[in-house]
């Protein structure tokens, strides 16, 4: 299996390297545009915005060339020596599933990382790194709810990672050597439909919820402020007015029963249903 991550990281830092260049390059000349250019002009606007749907198409192209590496195992002659692997189809689909979540951590992290290298060089004020952090800490940054939020959109995107790999095998084993266009795409949506309901009717059913902020568990009635409820991958979440992050404590242990059951029969479609 580690062999197989070795190969896989090989075969695409290339690409991933390439888009980082061009993403930092664009974000370099954004920053330096805006901060250089006196007052507001159509150019510079026309600048900014193609800017940001370059950054945008070239890291959506990323991710449907991460995802698709898997779609092609399953349709091209590629797939002849990843499946005669002496290897299980969980550690395929794991080998898979590790190294499409280090390239997008490393996106994450080398993107956010260089954004705030970029306001510390181009911000018009004389201000340290320290000063910085001592202004966070005034304010009172919700330490807790970044932590639970980057462990949450970890959790939601490898969940969603799981569901998709498995529509894509889905739509193989069904259709057999047929390529029909993005056949895996609607199975996802419907998936993802179907499991975002079940979600909302476990969370109906044990609505016990965790405050992220004070750690509190109880009912939805026992707190006292409004909150607007959203349904991810990873459960459902409630933001109130306040700024207080809830959780469904079920439908969360339901959604990672959920991506733990696809990832095996990911691994079980993999194994002994694909036909080379």
């Amino acid at each position: 299996m580690g062999k197989l991550i070795k190969y896989e990281i090989r075969g695409n830092y290339k690409f991933i390297a390439g888009v980082l260049a061009l993403v930092l390059i664009l974000t370099t000349g954004m920053y330096a545009y805006m901060t250089n250019t006196k007052g507001g002009s159509p150019f510079e606007a026309m600048f900014v915005f193609l800017s940001f749907l370059v950054i945008f198409g070239t890291l959506l192209a990323t991710f449907l060339y991460i995802v698709n590496s898997f779609r092609k195992e399953l349709y091209e002659d590629r797939g002849y020596l990843t499946f005669t692997l002496p290897l299980t189809g969980n550690q395929i689909l794991g080998a898979k599933l590790i190294v499409a979540l280090i390239w997008f951590t490393t996106l994450g992290i080398v993107i956010a990382l260089y954004h705030l290298i970029m306001l510390y060089i181009f911000t018009p004020y004389d201000i340290s790194l320290s000063q910085i952090f001592e202004t966070l800490m005034d304010i009172g940054l919700p330490f807790r709810d970044i932590i639970a939020s980057i462990i949450f959109t970890f959790v939601n995107g490898t969940i969603t990672l799981i569901l998709i790999y498995f529509s894509m095998a889905i739509s193989r084993v069904t259709f057999r050597n047929k390529k029909i266009g993005g056949l895996w795409f609607l199975i996802f949506l419907v998936l993802n439909a179907l499991i975002a309901f079940s979600q909302v009717k476990v969370a109906q059913l044990l609505p016990y919820y965790l405050d992220i902020s004070s750690f509190r568990i109880g009912r939805i009635d026992m707190f006292s402020y409004g909150f607007h409820i959203d349904v991810d991958s990873y459960g459902v979440m409630m933001t109130g007015n306040f700024g207080n992050i809830l959780f469904n404590i079920a439908s969360f242990i339901y959604s990672i029963g959920i991506g733990v059951l696809t990832f095996l029969g990911t691994g079980y479609l993999i194994e002994h249903k694909i036909d080379l």
